[in-house]
């Protein structure tokens, strides 16, 4: 008897990680059944190394008359792939007899830094602060999504949120145009477009946050596209109300076959930076008959299930405007929208909770015709980054970024990450500090570091009170936020605070201690903030 392959091992997330590869392992072979149901069809390749070590990945359906599993590992080297059918080895043999990983991955995985749980890390330990903006699906008017991705990447971005979104064909569940296929199984043609966008992420340098479901597919309420959803009774299916989808056991079943697939043929992407379950599950009929008890315990079991089958351990989290805090409870990050035409809410904003990392994943204008989206998009990225968020808030509406060239906004705040060093402090804490003449400020900073935003009316000379740095001589950058120009110079900080003269009426400065670092008696540490009310009001709960 053939001993079954071992079950999946838990990924390991201990810092610094090295990983090697990626290494494709094809067969060719075709099996009874459903390919993408487990229950069916249980594929796994185990990669045995040149030490015996046998490292197991699930494979998954190419959409032709093979299965592929893909390998990155810890060590690099020669692996002979063996391919298992539901515990049983089969005759079948790999297209190639060895696979090589000969190539390392630059910083291995994204993952929440459990030294600092207010922030991301990669797995060479270094730092990485979410910048971006959605690009949920291909608009028609709008170039290909491979194009934007490269223009975001040269603006210095490296954070997007995609959807598997039905009307671009990219809903696994959801053929377009294509009558034939058939509705128990995953559809080639949306997976294919997966496939193009990882690796048009991975040209640009873009951690991509997958959106596996979202609100309207199962919703009669809000954007309903419920009435044409091919798992509807009303269009052969077999559900007959969308608000039964969390509990029906097939809804259920055809759920985690996404899921496995999704790890199975994505998992191994150095460019999947999280695995979100939904877009704003609280639009969902569901949510409207009040199920809440049942969208929370989806929300269990399917992050329990995703994190079973994940080798490398991504962060697992969902999305919402208003949703019972229980939504979040087991989701490794938090992650909510927000829409509003009151530019200036998000300096009021305060904290979101630092017991894990939070930002907001959607943020607009409720009227974008009426805003000035240049200084809508600015300050929201500032009052993240300067609230010491786990990333900047995130702005919707891609489709502007593009007709209005916005780009710059983005390669300027990439510019102020970058010489502010700011994701290394991720112990910072937000400082009131006063400016003279009156000008609005938001100060982010430690004992000898400092970076702020000042908005004046027309360059001039101002004092910073209240910045409760220590004394000395300190390295200065000024970045203009209008032309993205920097300049350095130094000053000394005394006891009557800091007189300094604003090149430009919107910049922000960087204070950066020349020698000495903070006294110890005035060390600063994190705190963990409990909510605003208005966070409240966004259905996160409390900080507990």
């Amino acid at each position: 008897m053939v001993a079954a392959p071992p079950a999946l091992a838990d990924p390991v997330v201990d810092l610094p990680t090295t990983w090697y590869g990626p290494a494709v392992a094809r067969f060719e072979a075709e099996f009874p059944g459903n390919p993408y149901d487990p229950e069916e069809n249980d594929v796994r390749v185990v990669f045995v190394g040149a030490n015996g070590e046998r490292i197991e990945r699930i494979a998954y359906p190419d959409g032709t008359s093979a299965y592929e599993a893909v390998l990155v590992a810890k060590a690099p080297g020669p692996y002979r792939p063996l391919l298992y059918r539901n515990g049983v080895l089969q005759p079948s043999r790999a297209r190639s007899d060895v696979v090589r990983l000969d190539t390392r991955l630059p910083r291995g995985f994204l993952r929440v830094d459990r030294r600092n749980p207010n922030r991301f890390v990669w797995d060479d330990g270094t730092p990485y602060y979410p910048l971006g903006f959605n690009l949920g699906w291909q608009m028609p008017e709008m170039p290909p999504m491979a194009e934007q991705l490269a223009r975001m990447g040269a603006a210095g971005i490296q954070w997007t949120r995609i959807w598997a979104s039905s009307w671009d064909g990219k809903n696994p569940f959801w053929p377009v145009n294509d009558p034939g296929a058939p509705r128990d199984r995953l559809w080639p043609p949306a997976l294919a477009k997966w496939d193009a966008l990882f690796e048009a992420c991975e040209k640009a340098g873009i951690s991509m946050q997958m959106v596996l479901f979202n609100h309207g597919s199962f919703s009669t309420f809000v954007n309903p596209n419920w009435p044409d959803h091919p798992w509807n009774v009303a269009r052969g299916g077999f559900l007959a109300d969308a608000a039964d989808v969390f509990t029906d056991p097939e809804a259920r079943r055809r759920m985690k076959m996404w899921l496995r697939h999704a790890v199975a043929r994505f998992s191994h992407s150095p460019s999947l930076f999280a695995w979100e379950l939904w877009n704003e599950v609280e639009w969902t009929d569901a949510s409207f008959a009040g199920r809440f008890s049942d969208i929370t315990a989806w929300h269990e079991e399917m992050a329990r299930y995703l994190r079973t089958l994940d080798p490398y351990g991504h962060p697992v989290t969902t999305s919402a405007l208003l949703a019972p805090a229980s939504t979040w409870r087991t989701m490794d990050f938090l992650q909510p929208h927000l829409y509003t035409d009151a530019i200036t809410l998000f300096a009021r904003l305060g904290w979101l909770p630092t017991r894990a990392p939070a930002f907001f994943g959607e943020v607009g204008p409720s009227r974008p015709a009426r805003v000035n989206l240049r200084a809508f998009v600015r300050d929201a990225l500032y009052a993240g980054m300067l609230r010491n968020q786990a990333g900047t808030p995130m702005f919707w509406y891609w489709d502007l970024v593009e007709q209005h060239d916005l780009y710059g906004e983005f390669r300027t705040a990439a510019k102020v990450l970058d010489l502010s060093r700011l994701p290394h402090h991720s112990r910072a804490e937000a400082r009131p500090v006063l400016v003279i003449p009156p000008s609005p400020a938001l100060a982010l900073g430690e004992c000898d570091w400092l970076t702020i935003r000042i908005t004046a009316p027309s360059p001039r000379t101002v004092r910073i009170l209240g910045a409760r740095l220590d004394e000395g001589d300190y390295n200065r950058t000024t970045i203009d936020l209008d032309t993205g120009q920097s300049s350095v110079d130094g000053v000394h900080i005394g006891q009557t605070g800091l007189e300094v003269a604003l090149p430009a009426a919107d910049v922000v400065m960087i204070l950066d201690k020349r020698s000495g670092g903070c006294r110890g008696d005035v060390r600063c540490h994190r705190e963990t903030h409990a909510l605003s009310p208005a966070m409240v009001k966004l259905g996160l709960g409390g900080d507990s």
